[in-house]
Order: structure tokens, then sequence, then C-alpha cells
């Protein structure tokens, strides 16, 4: 998984992440998060509870709003980011707090959450497998995780694709909407998509913390939502 911190990274292109995040995904991040949003709810099933949701690496929220034009009934929202910047532009609102720390080590007491969300921020983390582990933690018994993230095609000339997109197509699109200042934390993505594992065993490294009720390839595998549920030991 990653090796570095990138939440300097995440500060530093602020103002032009949302409408690149858009270019680099051919204009697809929208739905790929109400997608997310919706198939957690769905897994969920909640029957009208009010919930409790972490959005976990939220950047700017945008989880967050999906989750809001929703309808759904939120008690509490947590937003969790390492960037105190990207925090900074999230929504304020009554029922929002946030929070800066690390997926590997969350500030919440056990059981607390019925549902966490994460757009594009799992394959971030630097353990893979101890982040599966404390989203289960701090899950409660009947919580699901709702993520959208980079992949790693098993196909290996998928894989190949995804290689030549994010070494040249990415820093290419950055160049013509953000500019050149933009390119170079950009290319951070390629980073990530290098030391990602395949997409069989990212979402297997969760074996024993969290169970897959859901898993869904997007543009070969590129991209890819998992829907998982805590794992009931009993």
């Amino acid at each position: 998984m990653v090796k570095y911190s990138i939440y300097e990274t995440y500060s530093a292109i602020i103002p032009v992440y949302e409408r690149t995040s858009k270019a680099i995904t051919l204009g697809l991040i929208g739905k790929w998060r109400r997608k997310t949003i919706n198939l957690g709810l769905k897994a969920l099933n909640d029957s009208g509870n009010e919930l409790s949701v972490l959005d976990a690496g939220s950047g700017p929220g945008n989880m967050t709003v999906e989750l809001i034009k929703s309808g759904v009934k939120l008690r509490r929202v947590v937003l969790l980011d390492q960037s105190v910047a990207m925090l900074n532009t999230a929504p304020n609102l009554n029922y929002i707090d946030k929070v800066c720390g690390s997926f590997e080590h969350m500030p919440f007491r056990d059981s607390v959450f019925n549902m966490i969300i994460m757009g594009f921020s799992l394959h971030t983390a630097n353990d893979l497998r101890r982040t599966y582990c404390e989203i289960s933690r701090i899950l409660n018994d009947n919580g699901v995780l709702a993520s959208v993230s980079i992949g790693k095609p098993i196909n290996p000339i998928y894989r190949a694709l995804g290689w030549l997109y994010t070494v040249a197509a990415i820093p290419l699109i950055t160049l013509v909407f953000a500019g050149p200042r933009y390119v170079s934390y950009f290319y951070d993505i390629h980073n990530i998509y290098v030391q990602l594992p395949p997409n069989n065993v990212f979402r297997s490294m969760a074996n024993g913390c969290l169970r897959l009720i859901q898993y869904r390839d997007e543009v070969l595998g590129l991209a890819n939502i998992i829907i998982m549920r805590k794992w009931n030991h009993g």
C-alpha cells in the first residue's frame, strides 16, 4: 500500500480538486459516489432510524453531500481526514463534526457508527489490513462499509492500461484542466496505483474483520465499489 504520507498533496490541490477529479474520471466520479452511497444504504437496511455515519478520508466532504442528498435520516456525521485544510472546506452543519486523524488509528470508541463511507480514500491507507480491522472495531454489529476506490485489475492487459492511463493520461488531463503547477501532485495517483495489490487481494485483506456483501468493478476494474459488513465472530 501507500508507503508515504500524501495529506500534504491533498492540501495543495484544494483549488482544483473537484474539477480535476471529474476530468480524470471522465465525469464518472459523481455517479460512482451516488452508487456507492445507495448500495451501502440498501445493505444497511436500517428501517428509517437516524444514522451515525463516518466519512473516512472525507476530503471536502463530497461523499457526505451525496449522503445528505439521499434523504436518509442522520443523527451524526463525522468527517475524518489527515488534511485540516481539506476539512476546513467541508460543509458546516450542526450534526457534522470534523476530526483530523488516520485510518490506522481512528480516534473513536468501539461500535459507534452504523455506516462508514469512503470516496476514493481507502486505497491511500498505509496499512490496509489494520484499516479494515479499525473499521470493523468502530462499526456497530450491523454496520456497513461502503467504499469506492482506485482499483488494479486482475487481467494483465487491463492492468497495463491502468498503468499507462495513470502515468501518461492523468498528467496530461491535469495539465489541461488545472495547469502545470498541479501535475506533480496528481502524478501521485500513479504512485498509488503501482503500490496497490490486485483487486482480489485488496478486498480479501478484510477477511476476518469485514465480510464482503457486494463488489463491483468499474471501468475494467480501474475503480471498484466494495460493500462490506462487520464480521460477526459469534
